[in-house]
């Protein structure tokens, strides 16, 4: 939505950009794309974080907080999603006939000028999105980045490449990437998430129907075999060219799993075609952990295949691959004790993650650390997660973090704790905050054990800060 506009604004005579919410993943991203194709970037955030740092390395004026006067002389207004139209430089900015637009309008008239391949979907997009970005990269096809999470070989959520291709990871979270005009499009997972947005599923999987319409018809989507709610819509698109990827012989692109270990797994491909013979990829080592981080490198085979890229540099990118900050970032490996970082906050990913870590450490117990992201998410989803965590053998409950909510939590906290035990089938204890937390590990954290931390809001930080108060 595009709050206030004069007239069509043309990039090529927009000088100064303000950027308002400018510390989330995606705005950052953008934000610092422009700043690279020679843009003067500022903008401003509630909260100082990594994101806010990284942009003030590159030169980027960052105001804490929202003021009104932070808006004078700007040309342009990009806000997130989370901002409200009461935000006071949206306000002063249309007093000011500044014009104003959402993140996703940004994102559109930047797709404009590139041939661009989005990835979509409920789980797994940001690996996926870095693993093309790794591959293409190694093909020196060189596409411009921007994606939701930090890609360690970039150490950036973004690239700004010299070829034409875009590689963008969309955001299903207020239905905007609906409307993203795509040359070629990926649909990892269609899952019970953003309810509180689109009201119902069926809506949900109405707006991925949506976001298919608006690939090209010259172009691919890549989705996976698996997931019952894509196949649902793909019937309606017999004219699209779709790769099917997954683990069935029924797939295009096909994985067979050789060996899994603590280092990663090994595993084939079949890429099936239907006028000449099948081709193979064989004993990929990839150094990541699950069957749905196979699923990932599958998505990116599919894509990449698209540009006849040669197969042992497909097979080298995904060997190579650096990983994503906080998708089970091995944060503390010590006399045999081993604590990792993850973003994961919805069942399902909960569900595979702990799943791929129990296969590769059969001999060690899960001890999983778990703050739940958003109270919508936790109300709406609150008997499923009480199933997540059957691959862990303790479960440490942290409050929830509102993410900004302003909603009642519709369930006791401790009974949710006991179905999670009972259904589960783990121990689950109850931390009130972090100095709880590194009590509690000095206690229970052994060579037995393999800690993971879970969520997607300030737990990240808890976990970086407990080795200093373990010490306490």
């Amino acid at each position: 939505m595009i709050y206030y506009q004069i007239g069509n604004f043309d990039l090529k005579i927009i000088k100064n950009i303000y950027f308002i919410g400018i510390g989330g993943i995606g705005m950052s991203g953008i934000a610092e794309i422009m700043k690279n194709l020679g843009y003067k970037v500022t903008g401003s955030d509630q909260h100082k974080n990594s994101n806010v740092l990284r942009l003030r390395r590159l030169g980027i004026k960052i105001f804490i907080g929202h003021h009104p006067s932070n808006v004078e002389n700007t040309s342009l207004i990009v806000y997130s999603s989370a901002i409200s139209k009461n935000n006071p430089e949206i306000r002063k900015a249309i007093e000011l006939n500044i014009p104003v637009i959402s993140r996703s309008e940004m994102l559109k008239e930047l797709m404009r000028m590139k041939r661009t391949i989005t990835v979509a979907g409920s789980h797994g997009k940001t690996t996926t999105v870095s693993l093309i970005a790794e591959i293409l990269d190694k093909a020196k096809l060189d596409p411009t980045v921007i994606n939701g999470g930090i890609i360690n070989s970039y150490g950036s959520n973004t690239k700004l490449g010299k070829s034409d291709l875009m590689l963008v990871e969309t955001d299903e979270s207020d239905g905007s990437f609906s409307f993203l005009p795509s040359f070629g499009g990926v649909i990892t997972s269609i899952d019970n998430e953003h309810i509180d947005f689109y009201g119902s599923k069926r809506k949900l999987i109405d707006s991925f129907h949506s976001y298919i319409k608006n690939i090209s018809p010259f172009g691919f989507l890549a989705v996976s075999e698996k997931d019952k709610n894509i196949q649902s819509i793909l019937k309606n698109f017999k004219s699209l060219n779709i790769y099917k990827y997954g683990f069935n012989s029924s797939s295009d692109i096909q994985a067979k799993i050789i060996k899994k270990n603590k280092d990663g797994i090994i595993f084939d491909v079949e890429i099936k075609n239907s006028n000449k013979k099948n081709s193979f990829i064989r004993n990929i080592n990839f150094p990541l952990l699950g069957n749905h981080n196979i699923e990932n490198a599958l998505a990116a085979i599919s894509v990449c295949i698209n540009f006849n890229i040669n197969r042992s540099i497909i097979k080298e990118s995904l060997e190579s691959f650096q990983g994503v900050k906080r998708r089970l970032t091995k944060i503390f490996d010590k006399d045999d004790i081993i604590f990792y970082d993850d973003y994961a906050h919805h069942p399902t990913e909960i569900r595979e993650l702990l799943g791929g870590v129990s296969n590769s450490y059969k001999e060690k117990k899960i001890l999983c650390i778990f703050q739940p992201h958003r109270v919508s998410r936790l109300n709406d989803l609150k008997n499923e997660f009480c199933y997540s965590f059957k691959n862990a053998s303790f479960v440490v409950l942290c409050p929830v973090y509102k993410a900004g909510e302003n909603l009642k939590l519709n369930l006791d906290y401790y009974k949710f704790a006991k179905q999670i035990s009972k259904k589960s089938k783990v121990q689950v204890f109850l931390v009130n905050n972090q100095y709880e937390l590194a009590k509690f590990l000095k206690q229970f954290l052994n060579k037995e054990n393999i800690a993971i931390g879970m969520g997607a809001g300030s737990i990240s930080s808890w976990i970086k800060e407990l080795p200093k108060l373990m010490k306490k």
